[in-house]
């Protein structure tokens, strides 16, 4: 079977982009299988090592990320030129290499993936709980803009697809009642780990971008709590972003340094988890928190706030970890001190989440999807 996943790059490794190449490496191990991955902008970022050497990358060489943050010219140019040039190397491409399946996981190849025809079945993964535009907008003109992009992809291109891949059962019974083509498949592990945290450092750890979605303003204010408790012990936030500043600031006006850092962005995640004793995340909203299962494979406890959508469908409440509701910055601080009180417990709940945490494991998320593959090219879907 021939396998091509159309992204804007695999050098920028970002969760879309680590747990395209898991999959991408995992489906190209199975025999039967040719698979592609088809990007357009791929000259900068990260070396590509962690590709499996049968996976055979094409570059359109369209360069969106080459006038980011630029001119209001280069934002039309981006959309008026660039994505007709797209439109027309990523249909030539397609045309060439004929595959049987064709999966977009929604950056720039969304809208225009259903318009080439040809042979193929084609796939839509939705990374983000369906709603994301509206839960991102701030300002009535945002809102304006978020309602009209939801209402062309969900009126107009999403119904061109064969199938549409949401990442979570409870976005599924959220969003997509009413919908036949629709299947729910988790995104895999991207790592694993033979070892599992000793819990000898002092240290809560959270991995995300410093933006308003992962609302680190909040875990600092519960760490603040934890603090006053656990003076020994430190938090720190990997991922880079917007907000830096504004949590530098609140970092300091809670004289909080020397116990919260803001460590910025790693490509070594692991290492940094299994340094770690406990994990905390306070998003508002997710498509399919990754940080949250990488932490879990490392034998971390986590607690998570309940947003919508994801922590659900990885996290039994009390069973392999803890959900507190979204704000609820007393129940979460308690709860860390109390894991911090009884280090039996952080050691038994560490080894409940990476026992759920084997359950997302690349053999079985690859099973899945050879699954739905075979029913789409047999008409069963």
């Amino acid at each position: 079977m021939r396998i091509a996943y159309c992204l804007n790059s695999i050098r920028y490794l970002g969760g879309i982009q680590r747990v395209t190449i898991v999959k991408a490496n995992a489906l190209a191990k199975i025999l039967s299988n040719e698979v592609y991955v088809i990007v357009t902008d791929n000259k900068h970022g990260v070396a590509m090592g962690n590709l499996d050497a049968n996976v055979r990358v094409i570059d359109l060489d369209v360069n969106y990320y080459e006038d980011d943050w630029k001119s209001k010219y280069h934002v039309l140019k981006g959309i008026f030129v660039k994505r007709r040039e797209h439109q027309n190397k990523l249909k030539a491409t397609l045309e060439q290499i004929q595959p049987d399946i064709v999966i977009s996981v929604g950056q720039s190849e969304k809208n225009m993936l259903p318009k080439i025809k040809g042979s193929w079945k084609t796939i839509r993964e939705f990374h983000f709980v369906s709603d994301y535009r509206r839960r991102h907008a701030h300002t009535l003109f945002h809102k304006i803009l978020a309602w009209g992009g939801e209402f062309y992809d969900r009126h107009i291109t999403l119904k061109r697809y064969d199938q549409i891949v949401t990442l979570t059962h409870e976005d599924l019974q959220m969003n997509w009642k009413g919908w036949n083509n629709i299947s729910v498949i988790p995104n895999p592990i991207t790592f694993n780990c033979e070892t599992t945290t000793n819990f000898q450092q002092p240290i809560i750890i959270s991995c995300g971008r410093l933006n308003s979605q992962k609302n680190y303003k909040d875990l600092i204010e519960v760490f603040h709590h934890v603090s006053i408790k656990h003076p020994d012990w430190e938090l720190h936030i990997y991922g880079e972003g917007e907000e830096r500043n504004l949590l530098e600031a609140l970092v300091k006006s809670l004289k909080l340094e020397g116990k919260v850092f803001l460590k910025g962005y790693t490509s070594d995640i692991s290492s940094a988890l299994l340094q770690s004793s406990i994990a905390a995340y306070t998003s508002i909203y997710e498509g399919f928190p990754l940080s949250i299962l990488e932490a879990m494979e490392s034998g971390l406890p986590i607690i998570s706030y309940a947003c919508p959508c994801g922590p659900r469908d990885i996290i039994s409440d009390k069973e392999n970890g803890f959900l507190v509701s979204i704000g609820d910055i007393k129940k979460m601080s308690e709860i860390i001190c109390m894991l911090i009180d009884d280090p039996h417990l952080m050691v038994q709940m560490g080894k409940k989440a990476k026992e759920r945490a084997d359950e997302f494991s690349i053999e079985h998320i690859a099973t899945k999807w050879m699954n739905l593959f075979n029913c789409l090219m047999k008409g069963n879907k």
